[in-house]
């Protein structure tokens, strides 16, 4: 998620303030379950006329840990945004108690998950759709004829808090090897934007398969206009209505090329991209959407921004409320090889915070700008040889998995031999390294 942040930054005073850190771990009686596996299969009704989602999600849960689970953690947007109602939980059939903290839902076992042990847990529950815009109520909306619905499926997770509602973000999911869902929608003619393949229609239900994804996101509208096209093997598809499919096109060809010859084969047979309502651009695996209230300028920069995301946070994770660095930094230094660097509007500041850890005057100038410099003056000092090979290692080491920003800035030491982190990221590398 990148332009609104950049729009904003443009505007601001060059004043840094270090703020006290908002813990991103788990709180108490919400289980880590990160360390888990799991497998999702998810029906949706999508209730047009009433500006609704109905959901029954039932995941799949192996204990790949090597103690027993009692609870369980699943991150769910719409719980803090969608004014939800819960129509149950079940485990293994059973009513399992459970609770809502923030944007997650905590899921009491009935009893222990043993290591090595498997359970479904199925949550059921109906969310609106918002119609106004703040506060990101627009990654959970139905606005200018368009449905919108970010991490929607309760998804195993950490515990975190909606504590970043106007830049950064606040999520951590792990790769599911497959997610099944089922959407069916009162609206004849719904076409939608979303992760994977689609098998099969059958009258208003059309139903996916995803594999590899941390999340499955998706937008739907019955005015959007498709445009498909292969390039270098990949499908690319664009969901307009509004927005000019060419400019999607041309800029997503022109990023995934140059990214593909720094970083290696693309993560995906299939990339879409799809105009929503106003709000920021946000990543998805697969794909991203971009907001119909963005400028021709603000659409290519952005397209070239979001297409870096596919490499990383959509497939090498991280922490992203607690390493902005490792994503939002490395992907700005991605765009700006073909939009250009700028020099910084704010105070030289530490790139190892988290995103509590900066104002929302500065979030942007120093992750991005002050991040992305600081990558390009690496590569100058080491040569683009071995730079774009600790580049390529990062991504290799860590695809499907979760990496960070120690991991990155390692993998480039690791090729070039050249540290000296200490002075910009002093709680990741002790003096002298």
């Amino acid at each position: 998620m990148s332009l609104r942040i950049r729009l904003v930054a443009l505007f601001v005073l060059p004043t840094v303030l270090m703020l006290g850190v908002v813990p991103v771990a788990s709180a108490a009686g919400a289980p880590d379950s990160l360390g888990l596996s799991a497998t999702y299969d998810v029906s949706a009704n999508l209730q047009w006329a009433n500006h609704r989602l109905v959901v029954v999600s039932t995941a799949t849960v192996t204990n790949t840990t090597a103690s027993a689970v009692t609870a369980l953690t699943f991150n769910l947007v719409p719980a803090k945004i969608g004014q939800i109602a819960m129509n149950g939980v079940t485990v293994n059939g059973s009513a399992a108690p459970a609770s809502l903290d923030d944007m997650n839902v905590i899921v009491n076992l009935n009893s222990a998950l043993a290591p090595n042990a498997a359970a479904t847990v199925t949550i059921r529950y109906s969310g609106r759709l918002n119609s106004t815009n703040p506060n990101r109520k627009w990654l959970f909306a139905e606005r200018h004829d368009i449905a919108t619905a970010y991490r929607w499926i309760p998804w195993l997770s950490n515990r975190y808090a909606f504590k970043t509602p106007l830049f950064g973000d606040a999520f951590t999911t792990q790769v599911a090897s497959r997610v099944d869902v089922s959407l069916t929608s009162d609206r004849a003619g719904m076409v939608y934007a979303a992760p994977g393949t689609r098998t099969s229609v059958n009258g208003n239900t059309q139903t996916f398969v995803a594999y590899n994804v941390r999340d499955w996101n998706f937008s739907a509208s019955p005015d959007y206009q498709v445009g498909s096209e292969t390039h270098a093997g990949v499908q690319f598809d664009y969901y307009t209505i509004e927005l000019s499919q060419s400019l999607f096109a041309a800029n997503a060809k022109k990023a995934f090329d140059k990214y593909v010859g720094f970083l290696g084969a693309f993560p995906y047979s299939r990339m879409f991209i799809a105009e929503t309502s106003p709000g920021f651009a946000m990543e998805s695996p697969q794909g991203f959407w971009i907001p119909d209230s963005y400028k021709p300028a603000d659409v290519s920069f952005a397209v070239l921004h979001e297409v870096g995301h596919m490499w990383f946070y959509s497939s090498v994770g991280s922490n992203q409320a607690a390493e902005p660095f490792a994503d939002e930094a490395l992907v700005e230094y991605l765009t700006r090889t073909m939009a250009g660097f700028r020099g910084p509007r704010c105070a030289t500041a530490n790139l190892d915070g988290s995103v509590y850890s900066y104002t929302s005057d500065c979030y942007y100038d120093v992750i991005y700008i002050q991040g992305s410099n600081y990558l390009n003056s690496y590569r100058k000092n080491v040569g683009d040889t071995k730079f774009y090979a600790g580049l390529r290692a990062y991504y290799n080491q860590y695809k499907n998995g979760f990496g960070g920003t120690k991991q990155l800035l390692t993998a480039l030491q690791a090729q070039s031999g050249v540290g000296g982190f200490h002075a910009r990221f002093p709680s990741l590398f002790p003096i002298g390294q």
